[in-house]
């Protein structure tokens, strides 16, 4: 339980326990410049946000990878990342997609940080791995939805938090850096008509 010190005869404020000093936070936002801007961007190959973004590309011989990189200018922070899936006819969670079978290598996520290693995130190989990484429950009969890519078609779509994972901020690139953030195909991943990773974040520029 928190307990209040009266004041010094120097008339010092009372803190807590802790050493803390009792402050107050203000309820709206200060009068000055903001400093931060949304940032979204689909994980494209070569990473330019006009690239290109459809994943579902055989890997198995030649990995292909999608990636978001780090601004010249403006410190990058990746908050969330979205990946949506869509395919022909009703799947299983324990395959990819509707291709009757798990993936051999996986989908890797992966980041590379400040001292150039790469840290891998997560590796999904089946549909219930996606789901796994999002967090949130899901109703065994009522994980697909309809038409994503076609009339009739079956397919889903996941949201994982980087804050989560990372906090505060989630995953940062450094600007004018050659950090970034991937997602390497590294199977033949063709059963999937529509499969895309959108990220979402912000960034701190000067």
């Amino acid at each position: 339980m928190w307990k209040f010190f009266q004041s010094d005869k120097n008339g010092v404020p009372a803190e807590f326990e802790s050493g803390r000093q009792v402050v107050i936070t203000s309820t709206y936002p200060p009068l000055a410049p903001q400093k931060t801007q949304v940032f979204a961007q689909k994980f494209t190959v070569g990473g330019a946000p006009a690239g290109t973004s459809e994943m579902g590309v055989d890997g198995s011989v030649t990995s292909v990878e999608y990636c978001i990189n780090a601004d010249e200018d403006n410190d990058r922070y990746i908050t969330r990342i979205t990946f949506i899936l869509g395919y022909g006819a009703s799947a299983e969670g324990y395959e990819f997609v509707d291709s009757g079978a798990l993936l051999t290598n996986g989908v890797k996520v992966s980041y590379t940080n400040s001292i150039g290693e790469e840290v891998t995130i997560m590796n999904p190989k089946a549909n219930f791995s996606f789901m796994r990484a999002s967090g949130a429950p899901i109703s065994i009969t009522g994980w697909e939805a309809r038409g994503f890519a076609a009339t009739g078609d079956y397919g889903y779509f996941v949201n994982i938090s980087l804050i989560d994972i990372m906090p505060p901020m989630g995953i940062k690139l450094d600007r004018g850096t050659k950090q970034k953030m991937c997602i390497t195909i590294r199977d033949d991943c063709t059963d999937a008509d529509l499969f895309n990773c959108q990220a979402f974040g912000f960034e701190r520029f000067e």
